[in-house]
């Protein structure tokens, strides 16, 4: 237990450095468009790659693989009702805003933030379990969400904008893997270690991101709306204890109860912000909505790890 928590530690002290690096002119605001880009296009994929290759797909992996996309999916539709009920008790005004804060509750950064927080505590096999959730997860931040945001309007998603956004390096190093794991090729041991070096910077590097992002967040006006507080709590405290006693009791595999309870422990993942942007919606809401979920989950996340630990593994 000890272990894991300083784990945890050590992984938020990162975020520190680049709270602090930011703050000091080091890497100013404008650093993080070019270490976004180096994590998404180049080290995020080679961990993908790395984690799916190194693990071989036997009977317990394909059923626990077929739990986790199943379970993923119906996840997100368990939380949008779990959503709209909260939408109904709050009364959130203006009402275009309520589908900000719909997708809000159910936004999860289970791969920016996800992989390397994963893969540093829990191992490449669970990260693996990361990847096959956070597939499903890039359906609903990318067409899901999008209706979620329309909500009570009558807006239809852009289609060919939904299938840009889905053709990205992620996904297709997701796709690179599953091919490797279906057919069990083996990568050469070069190929390996080369890929193996390039996912090493994503825990590092992502942690930096957090850091200058949470530097540059409005946190002071976002702590102001007692509604909004109450909606982020949803989102990192209400919805993982519920998944919890969703997936606890249910016959699933330990990897598959670890892999969808701790996904849903992270916060609301950045690009939904560029995502209401782009659909005209509130995105500063949605900013400081992200901002707030993800200076919470530096408290809730350790807690997760911990007791998943101590639980399933």
């Amino acid at each position: 237990m000890a272990t894991v928590f300083l784990k945890v530690v050590m992984i938020f002290c990162i975020v520190a450095v680049g709270y602090a690096a930011n703050k000091a002119g080091v890497l100013p605001v404008e650093s993080n468009k070019y270490l976004v880009n180096l994590l998404l296009y180049i080290s995020i994929p080679a961990m993908i790659i790395d984690s799916m290759s190194e693990n071989p797909l036997t009977p317990e992996m394909k059923r626990a693989t077929l739990e986790v996309f199943l379970g993923t999916l119906i996840w997100f539709f368990a939380v949008w009702l779990l959503g709209l009920l909260v939408l109904k008790i709050l009364r959130y005004r203006p009402p275009e805003d309520q589908g900000v804060l719909l997708a809000l509750m159910s936004s999860v950064n289970s791969g920016f933030m996800g992989f390397p927080v994963t893969a540093s505590i829990f191992g490449s096999q669970a990260l693996y379990f990361m990847v096959i959730e956070n597939c499903t997860c890039v359906f609903y931040l990318y067409f899901l969400q999008v209706l979620q945001l329309n909500y009570g309007t009558k807006k239809r998603a852009d289609i060919r904008a939904v299938f840009r956004s889905l053709c990205n390096m992620c996904m297709l190093a997701a796709l690179i893997g599953l091919v490797l794991l279906i057919t069990g090729i083996r990568l050469p041991e070069i190929a390996s270690d080369f890929f193996g070096i390039l996912a090493d910077a994503t825990v590092p590097v992502s942690m930096i991101v957090l850091g200058i992002q949470l530097s540059n967040s409005n946190l002071k006006s976002a702590f102001t709306d007692r509604k909004l507080i109450i909606v982020c709590l949803v989102n990192v405290v209400l919805v993982p204890v519920l998944t919890f006693l969703g997936c606890n009791w249910l016959p699933l595999t330990n990897w598959a109860k670890l892999t969808l309870v701790f996904a849903s422990a992270f916060p609301g993942a950045v690009i939904s912000v560029a995502i209401a942007a782009r659909e005209n919606k509130n995105a500063d809401l949605m900013a400081k909505g992200i901002a707030m979920t993800t200076l919470m989950s530096l408290a809730t996340l350790p807690v997760a790890a911990m007791a998943l630990m101590e639980l399933y593994m």
